[in-house]
Parts: C-alpha cells; sequence; structure tokens
C-alpha cells in the first residue's frame, strides 16, 4: 500500500467540486437540524463556494487526488494557516470500495506527515457525532475532543 496526495488540477476540481456539493447536502440534511427554507443542495454550494471562490487557487487551501498505486481511491481537502502552525481537514474521503481496508489510517499518517513538512504543529477537524466509524477512527490517531456542540429537540 503506496499512499501518494497529488494535487487536483482545476479541471479535476470542477468534477470534485460537483460531487462534493452532492455529498455535502447529503450530510446537511442528516445532520444539521435547524429549520430554514433554502434547500440542502443550494445550501452545500453556497457554503462550499464562500470557502473556496477560487476554487484549487483559493489561498491555504489544498486540495488532492488520494493515490494508492496509480489509482485515485479519494480526496483530501486541507487548509493551512501557517502562521498559526495550525492545519484543518475539511475532508478525507475514500470511496466506498477502499473503505474498511486500513486505508483511512494511511491516508491520515500521509497527511500528518504532509503537515508536519509544512511547520505545521496543530492538526484539527470536525466531525459530526453520528460518524462513528470515522470518530473512531480520529480517536485511534490521537486526536482529541476539543469542544462539543450539543443539541436537544423541543417538541
Amino acid at each position: 500500500m503506496k499512499i501518494l496526495l497529488k494535487r487536483m488540477s482545476e479541471r479535476e476540481f470542477t468534477k470534485y467540486f460537483e460531487n462534493k456539493v452532492e455529498r455535502y447536502a447529503e450530510v446537511l440534511s442528516q445532520n444539521v437540524h435547524e429549520e430554514v427554507d433554502e434547500q440542502p443542495k443550494s445550501k452545500a454550494y453556497r457554503l462550499l463556494h464562500n470557502l473556496l471562490p477560487k476554487g484549487v487557487e483559493t489561498p491555504d487551501h489544498h486540495l488532492f487526488h488520494i493515490l494508492n498505486d496509480d489509482q485515485m481511491i479519494g480526496y483530501v481537502w486541507i487548509k493551512v494557516e501557517k502562521e498559526k502552525k495550525s492545519a484543518f481537514l475539511y475532508e478525507i474521503y475514500l470511496f466506498e470500495r477502499f473503505r474498511g481496508m486500513g486505508f483511512g489510517t494511511k491516508v491520515m499518517t500521509t497527511v500528518e506527515e504532509w503537515i508536519h513538512q509544512q511547520g505545521i504543529a496543530y492538526f484539527k477537524l470536525h466531525v459530526f457525532g453520528s460518524n462513528t466509524g470515522a470518530r473512531k477512527l480520529y480517536e485511534e490517531l490521537g486526536f482529541e475532543i476539543a469542544g462539543i456542540n450539543m443539541m436537544k429537540k423541543i417538541n
């Protein structure tokens, strides 16, 4: 298993962005508990476009294809703030057929090596409480809870 991170081209980013909007809309519809008039897909597009207004050229954002022996198995999106010595993982996404095979751990190790080379001291991320598989992986890799959002539905 040889994991490589390959920067996305502008053309590759366009395809990624379309796919990400679809996936993010689904995550929003499952995990954002608020009443709004905006549809999940339009909200996902708006939020993602605000984060990446210049696509792959958006400063401090790094978008990669994950390759295993030259086969693309997913995506990684990281924001690096060098002055804060901090990196934020916006996304690690493995295609369904590559999950549960140890790739997540190997990819995260590769990402950690990359951010270490950037002079970064802190690696942060967000994970929804319902994503137990990802939470387990992050805890096994040494991530600690930095805060907890809570909610209660009022009938």
